[in-house]
């Protein structure tokens, strides 16, 4: 669902006749009000959050101030402080519109579920037919799985604009979670002519389609999405991975390559794309394609990825990224690539001096670690890994050269330990897992090697790289698990989504993954 519709107007601050009874408290918390109003309106955030924040300490009990409050949130993209923002204003109001409306859909969107329902209902009581309010009270009823409730209330929106975008959207959405996909498609066809290919609309079609399985019909709808939200980043990853099982590598290279070359690229983002070459890819894309990350990619991107490429001994890939930056900045990779060529004392020197600036820098940790077991120093080895493990729980190489070392040194409990704290902290890992499951398969734990790989495609059912390991194991130590395990990789490569990241929640909004419960 679209974040609430808000007019930002003129915030109205209390008159000059009611200020005149006040103390200078009241006057100063209105001074600081009226900047946070034309802070906002500039579009700088974080100097409006400030303001607001200073206001509503010197008044905690004016409704308009947690408005203000929760317009700024909404701005600076945080959904959870406009929710807490707009509750407070109900609080002090408990008819106001716009924090009925805004809990109402933002409690949706952030768990808040009872929140939600109250204000909705609320609404519903003062407006009976109100569409806003309708359409979360349908959402509501899809969460609760009452599809006859939620598809009677889809209907009212209906029977008062046929063309109404979010009611057409939420009757296709209960279809296909009563089971009824082709039904859902039917009811999308019947959206007014010139409004078939709205943004909302499509993202509605493909995600019938992911439900179906139908690749066609996903590609189709990914190629309109290029058009209607060319500067959606979730989307491209989105298509990146389909577009990889989809058999067209080429295209999602491009993809993620174009996702990694993006200056605003989030560290998430630059995970996630990493972590689809790392299952699709293997060892990542050709050096010829390279150039757009180096060339407009951030430091933390060329960082990363050279870094990926250097751990798969793609080391002149590695250094046509590092290219250009200065020598502080690309010394922690200096040192790995050094590590991989064999240059021990050099990768230890270059580690060392990177440690002495940052003690906690978990790749240049990972370094001394390992260039210690070169060496035989277990024990600084151990040290060295532990903390990088602890500072960086994805630093996964850390979490084997912990083991590794505890293993040396044949305490094999705390290196069991290590293992499986890195694999609850990196548990869609395949590598990881793989790396594990090598190490017990070694140690003649065969039962434990088969729980590691079925965790993993539990962890990510769509995971081809997880089912294959799975498969593997059956193979390899239990013959009663191969049929299922041939079953779920089969099921698997027609899985069009990424895994939902541990603990993430199912969106529960008009829009985004269709999840058949």
């Amino acid at each position: 669902m679209p974040l609430i519709q808000i007019a930002v107007g003129t915030l109205l601050l209390a008159a000059a006749a009611s200020l005149a009874g006040c103390g200078g408290s009241a006057v100063a918390a209105a001074e600081d009000a009226a900047l946070a109003q034309n802070l906002l309106g500039q579009n700088r955030i974080a100097e409006a959050r400030l303001a607001i924040k200073e206001a509503i300490e010197q008044r905690d009990d004016e409704p308009q101030y947690h408005l203000l409050r929760g317009r700024i949130e909404i701005a600076a993209g945080s959904r959870s402080g406009a929710f807490s923002a707009y509750s407070d204003a109900m609080s002090l109001d408990p008819t106001n519109l716009e924090a009925l409306q805004a809990v109402s859909q933002l409690g949706l969107q952030t768990g808040n579920l009872r929140e939600s329902i109250e204000a909705t209902d609320a609404i519903l009581s003062l407006t009976p037919d109100e569409p806003g309010a309708l359409l979360v009270r349908g959402l509501h009823g899809v969460i609760r799985k009452r599809f006859a409730e939620a598809d009677s209330i889809a209907d009212r929106i209906l029977a008062r604009d046929p063309n109404d975008e979010g009611g057409v959207i939420l009757k296709a959405r209960i279809a296909v979670r009563k089971g009824s996909p082709q039904e859902a498609l039917q009811v999308l066809s019947g959206f007014g002519v010139t409004k078939t290919n709205t943004l909302g609309v499509v993202a509605t079609r493909l995600e019938v389609y992911r439900v179906m399985r139908d690749a066609a019909g996903m590609r189709t709808q990914f190629a309109l999405l290029r058009n209607l939200a060319p500067g959606d980043p979730d989307l491209r990853l989105d298509e990146a991975n389909f577009a990889f099982k989809d058999g067209r590598a080429s295209d999602g290279s491009g993809l993620i390559v174009a996702a990694l070359a993006d200056p605003k690229a989030t560290a998430e983002r630059i995970a996630q794309s990493l972590a689809l070459w790392r299952e699709y890819g293997d060892v990542g894309p050709a050096d010829a394609s390279l150039a757009p990350i180096a060339t407009t990619g951030s430091m933390a991107a060329r960082l990363a990825t050279a870094e990926f490429l250097a751990e798969r001994n793609r080391l002149a890939a590695a250094r046509q990224l590092l290219a250009g930056l200065d020598r502080g900045q690309r010394k922690a990779l200096d040192a790995l690539i050094a590590a991989r060529e064999a240059r021990w004392s050099e990768a230890r020197r270059l580690a060392d001096q990177v440690i002495a600036a940052d003690d906690t820098h978990c790749l240049a940790l990972t370094v001394r670690a390992e260039t210690a077991l070169q060496r035989g120093a277990v024990a600084d080895a151990q040290r060295a890994a532990q903390v990088a493990a602890s500072q960086c729980s994805g630093q996964k190489r850390a979490w084997i050269l912990a083991a590794d070392a505890y293993t040396r040194r044949e305490d094999m409990e705390n290196a069991r330990r290590m293992w499986r704290q890195g694999i609850a902290a990196n548990s869609q890992d395949a590598e990881l897992a793989r790396a594990y499951f090598d190490w017990l398969a070694r140690a003649g734990m065969e039962r434990e090697a088969v729980s590691v790989a079925r965790r993993l495609t539990h962890a990510a059912p769509a995971l081809l790289s997880g089912w294959r390991l799975y498969r593997d194991s059956c193979q390899r130590f239990d013959a009663s698990c191969q049929q299922a395990a041939e079953a779920g990789l089969a099921d698997a490569a027609t899985l069009y989504a990424i895994d939902f990241l541990p603990g993430q929640a199912a969106p529960n909004g008009l829009f985004g993954r269709i999840v058949m419960r």
